[in-house]
């Protein structure tokens, strides 16, 4: 009778952890992007696919296997940057020198998040009315940023009216 059960190993437990991380960690990467709305609707199509297939609707099981099948092709193309961030995210996050940090592939934060100094953002912008200097300053709450943030210097400081008049300095050399 116990001869009818699955028998599960160490290595089953530690197989599933594993894939359940990967996916947990794919879908931080792609939360909050069009990439995640396009995932969802491929999801979809699969899940429709497979009830068609289970009622032996030949002609459109057909039909969607071969749209899923070229759609393998179009998913490397449309989520070209997202599999780029993926394996960057994978190759420096995971990473510090040369040893794999286990804080970082659990996503756990020994840091508190950053709070945004509201005041010294208002001053200043005050200060760019003053010397008629435009300027575009986009606060994080909800949305992903990573993407934008790939391309631009990191800045390990604290937030000042100073630093933000220092970086929106035409002649900086963070400007632009």
């Amino acid at each position: 009778m116990l001869s009818a059960f699955i028998h599960i190993r160490l290595l089953d437990i530690i197989d599933i952890i594993l894939v359940a991380l990967l996916f947990y960690q794919l879908y931080m990467l792609i939360r909050g992007t069009v990439a995640f709305s396009i995932t969802m609707g491929i999801a979809v199509i699969y899940i429709f696919w497979w009830i068609v297939r289970a009622m032996q609707m030949e002609l459109l099981s057909t039909i969607l296997g071969s749209v899923l099948g070229v759609g393998v092709i179009a998913l490397i193309i449309v989520f070209q940057q997202e599999i780029r961030r993926f394996l960057i995210f994978i190759g420096s996050r995971y990473v510090e020198g040369n040893r794999i940090s286990v804080e970082k592939i659990l996503n756990l934060r020994l840091e508190s998040k950053p709070q945004v100094k509201v005041r010294s953002i208002m001053k200043a912008v005050m200060q760019f009315s003053l010397d008629k200097t435009g300027a575009l300053i986009v606060i994080r709450r909800r949305s992903n940023l990573d993407m934008y943030a790939e391309t631009g210097d990191v800045l390990n400081a604290e937030t000042s009216s100073r630093l933000f008049v220092s970086i929106f300095n035409k002649t900086s050399p963070l400007h632009d």
